[in-house]
């Protein structure tokens, strides 16, 4: 849900402005209202807080140590680190307690202490990491042409250059042979060898009075040169690769022992690091905020944002250090005032998550209804309706399952296995409800069963198209049930469309726009008329009462229609033709589901021809399990691009407004553990 917001004014003399920031600051509630533009343009009558030259200096002096710190802290930081909290918390709080000066001063001193060593170490790890990549990356190579390399003898009036070429192009050395004896006057030659299936090596030995020319000539032809790194480069490639081997092994030593001097720095420097650069981001932002405010001669003036239920704990907070000299003034948010209102989002546990796939259309607008519920309701229903298979669903599950546990630290994984875990353990319910398990397995294997009725005309045992589980549980074998599943696609697309206009209707009733509830409702009046219209002429009703209730159902679709344009001119037609076209658009569930199903039964039946009739053999298997395990991967993500369009663009379209800003409260890190 929404959480409801108030708009407040803070006001009291000038000389208590600091102390009043700094504990809204502390506070961490108010969503600070940026007076500098009203006031620009003297909506306002105030003039703008000012930062004092001694402030402005303070702000770029922690600017240039708070860089530094960052840079020591990433150089620091260790992936498994974990915090005392109170330990940082008391930290943060005896330097957040230091004036400005105190703080500098202090912070110059561990930054003296600990970033040259810190930096020294950071980039000799970096260096030994590239240094062992790049004999990783050359190591194979060299050991590819390093025997071919044995066989040649050179004298220092001869260079050499080794080339990798593929076997399918190895005739083309003879015409390179050609073109370097040409340049070289034939004071050149070529040794090669096979060192794979793929792989041609060739070393190309010539006098260095043409190394130019040759080096020149090579590059223009794109062939591709083996360029060792500056240290090797003077060396024979046999010599290189002997070389190479023996520093490659030394690595990993002076890496070890590198690793281990920042981790005891880090130990004995991280926690106080965040701190202080927690302290500093807070300082910064503190003096950052002040031409946020306004002012009198005076006195001054803040607005701003706070959730309705945190407003008497500001007003005691205030009042207790203060009294009757700082005034709070509380205003409900008003209509037009919707749009700027800052919007906070606050759902149970297992629908939150949900709040951030809604991101991608932006924050609700303020006053509007919270749509988060309902995509916790239709995303992970419609995706289990294209899927809709329990063996499928049943993977997903076991790896939703993994990854949350093997990443119980990444906040991304867990935010989409929190979305994903619906989604699948809906694909198992549908999954069971169609008789589903990797495709028509249960059918196959028995589990479910055609059901057979009696004809009374001609007294035969006839198949009736219908399937239950062991004869007993109805189920709804969608392969074989085209036209039904379609039609309960189309139905529930006319639901979801009705139900999000609905929602549109009191979205415009909340924010008091006509046009919008025009429109809106306009068109969904049209729809319903509709579909009465269609029920009429399915029912045997005749006559003339049958004939006067369409005629009155059409003229309030057509009013409906009339409505539709009054709101939307142009847009309202372009909008309820959308309107059928995204209806028509929920079929995707019944299309994209049968192609799964289509495709799981396909691969059933190949490993039924690759086994035989009788039996499965182990080839049957393992292509069953191959083919399988591709086809989980495009179930996974083909439907979910589906059923996020359903829910984000045909159902949000008919709704969804957007807020122009997130509720961001004036708060400080409070010294908390963070990386």
């Amino acid at each position: 849900m929404l959480v409801p917001m108030a708009k407040v004014e803070i006001i009291g003399p000038k000389n208590e402005f600091f102390e009043v920031v700094s504990l809204l600051h502390d506070q961490g509630k108010l969503h600070i209202e940026d007076l500098s533009r009203k006031i620009s343009s003297g909506e306002v009558p105030l003039q703008r807080m000012e930062v004092y030259e001694e402030q402005q200096q303070d702000q770029e002096r922690m600017e240039e140590l708070l860089i530094r710190v960052r840079a020591i802290v990433k150089a620091l930081h260790r992936d498994d680190i974990h915090l005392d909290v109170t330990a940082r918390r008391a930290e943060y709080d005896s330097l957040f307690s230091e004036d400005a000066s105190e703080l500098a001063g202090e912070v110059a001193k561990v930054i003296e202490e600990v970033e040259e060593r810190t930096s020294g170490l950071a980039s000799s790890r970096t260096n030994l990491e590239s240094e062992l990549s790049l004999l990783a990356r050359y190591e194979p190579i060299l050991q590819k042409i390093q025997p071919l390399a044995k066989q040649i003898v050179t004298t220092g009036a001869y260079e050499s250059v080794a080339l990798l070429v593929e076997r399918r192009y190895k005739s083309a050395l003879e015409l390179l042979k050609e073109e370097l004896n040409k340049i070289t006057h034939k004071q050149c030659e070529i040794v090669s060898t096979d060192v794979d299936e793929n792989t041609t090596a060739a070393i190309v030995v010539f006098n260095k009075t043409y190394s130019e020319p040759v080096h020149k000539f090579l590059a223009m032809e794109n062939v591709n040169q083996i360029r060792l790194p500056s240290s090797f480069e003077d060396m024979p490639f046999d010599v290189a690769y002997e070389t190479l081997k023996e520093r490659k092994g030394h690595l990993p030593a002076e890496l070890e022992k590198v690793s281990i001097e920042l981790e005891e720095m880090s130990k004995a420097w991280y926690l106080k690091l965040t701190a202080i650069r927690d302290v500093l981001i807070d300082k910064i932002e503190e003096i950052t905020a002040i031409p946020k405010f306004g002012r009198t001669d005076y006195a001054f003036v803040i607005n701003g944002w706070i959730p309705v239920k945190e407003v008497n704990e500001l007003r005691q907070a205030i009042s207790t250090k203060w009294g009757d000299d700082i005034i709070i003034t509380q205003t409900a948010v008003s209509e037009e005032e919707f749009n700027e209102t800052p919007v906070a989002i606050k759902n149970p546990k297992a629908i939150a998550p949900f709040a951030q796939l809604m991101s991608v259309r932006g924050v609700p607008r303020y006053g509007t209804v919270d749509p988060t519920w309902m995509l916790f309701i239709f995303f992970p229903l419609f995706y289990g309706m294209i899927v809709g298979d329990f063996g499928y669903g049943a993977v997903m599950l076991g790896v939703i399952f993994w990854l949350r546990r093997k990443f119980k630290v990444n906040e991304l994984i867990q935010i989409a296995t929190s979305i994903l875990g619906p989604a699948a353990t809906m694909v198992v319910a549908f999954g069971l409800a169609y008789g589903e398990g990797f495709g028509d397995v249960p059918l196959r294997a028995g589990w479910v069963q055609h059901v057979y009725a009696l004809d009374p005309v001609t007294g035969v045992m006839v198949d009736t198209g219908a399937t239950a589980w062991f004869g007993v549980i109805p189920t709804f074998h969608r392969v074989e049930a085209i036209m039904p599943f379609m039609l309960i696609a189309v139905a529930v697309g006319v639901l979801h469309v009705l139900l999000g206009l609905v929602i549109g209707v009191v979205n415009a009733v909340r924010t008091k726009h006509k046009k919008h509830l025009y429109e809106r409702g306009g068109i969904l009046v049209l729809l319903l008329a509709i579909l009465v219209l269609v029920g009429l002429g399915q029912t045997a009703i005749s006559g003339t009462g049958a004939v006067a209730a369409q005629a009155a159902v059409a003229m309030i679709a057509l009013a409906g229609f009339i409505y539709a344009i009054k709101g939307g001119s142009v847009m309202g037609v372009v909008e309820t033709l959308e309107s059928f076209a995204h209806i028509a658009s929920y079929i995707r569930i019944m299309a994209v589901g049968l192609d799964g199903a289509l495709f799981a039964d396909a691969i059933n039946q190949i490993v039924v021809i690759l086994s035989g009739p009788d039996q499965i053999s182990i080839v049957g298997i393992m292509m069953g399990i191959v083919l399988h395990s591709l086809h989980i991967v495009m179930a996974s993500f083909s439907p979910l691009i589906h059923a996020l369009r359903l829910n984000l663009l045909e159902f949000f379209g008919k709704f969804y407004e957007t807020g122009q800003q997130p509720y961001s409260p004036f708060t400080k890190t409070g010294g908390e553990e963070s990386a």
